[in-house]
């Protein structure tokens, strides 16, 4: 299985634009083939800042994930919304 984690800071102000935008993303996510599950949270002590935690089946469902219309729509549009870039970990499990 891999695990990757997305740390994401959001400009203040735009934390509602930002979680419209997004939903888009974790709802054609979750319905992929490959994927174990696809969550999107914000931090308990942050009003900015999110992560995104996905569990995907293997690498060959990362790949078919990152080639998907509204990941690369999201890939688009997300610096739109944030004070740095994604801080991205990924892992196997």
């Amino acid at each position: 299985m891999k695990v990757i984690n997305v740390e994401l800071a959001v400009i203040p102000g735009k934390q509602a634009a930002y979680e419209s935008f997004i939903a888009e993303l974790v709802k054609g996510s979750r319905a992929e083939a490959g994927n174990v599950s696809y969550d999107h949270f914000k931090k308990v002590d942050s009003d900015t800042d999110y992560e995104i935690i996905e569990h995907w089946r293997d690498a060959d469902a990362v790949e078919s994930h990152n080639g998907t219309e509204h990941f690369q729509k999201f890939l688009a549009g997300v610096g739109d919304f944030l004070t740095q870039d994604p801080v991205i970990i990924r892992m196997d499990a």
